[in-house]
């Protein structure tokens, strides 16, 4: 899982034959959210922010503003890894049946875009509408999301 992905993270020595396992993938991920991954975030009443996703130990995910303070937004409250989950907005929307993403996305993205947005759900139905830079970079964010929540949900 994930691993056509190995070299946005790699470090360029790797082949096709030898694919980091998803351990590998893991480790280079958390390297990565704990320096901080840039996206857009959409919401229904607020205008596009771009925040940070930020992976504090332990297992703790922080939304900080890039260039405006996000935190009495309640989408950016922090949240624990193990309960978290991640989906593409292609994949079917759990709330609305015969639709794919969220409500949200819906109403405030391009479909053209729809490959570079993704969603964290947590707890209590709280969903944070996400757009990474590119289809490339969203693909690698939401795989290793993926790796990180199965393996919080293990701890």
């Amino acid at each position: 899982m994930g691993n056509e992905l190995c070299a946005c993270f790699g470090d360029g020595d790797q082949t096709d034959n030898d694919k980091p396992s998803d351990t590998k993938l893991l480790q280079r991920f958390k390297a990565k959210l704990k320096q901080g991954i840039q996206c857009t975030k959409i919401s229904k009443d607020r205008p596009q922010t771009e925040i940070k996703l930020i992976l504090v130990e332990p297992g703790t995910i922080k939304i900080t503003g890039v260039d405006k303070d996000v935190s009495g937004d309640p989408e950016c409250a922090d949240e624990m890894t193990d309960k978290m989950g991640i989906r593409q907005a292609t994949d079917p929307d759990p709330h609305m049946a015969h639709f794919a993403g969220s409500q949200v996305l819906r109403d405030n993205l391009d479909p053209r875009q729809a490959m570079k947005a993704f969603i964290l759900e947590g707890p209590n139905k709280k969903m944070i509408n996400l757009v990474a830079k590119s289809d490339a970079e969203a693909q690698l964010m939401i795989s290793g999301f993926k790796l990180l929540f199965a393996e919080a949900r293990k701890e």
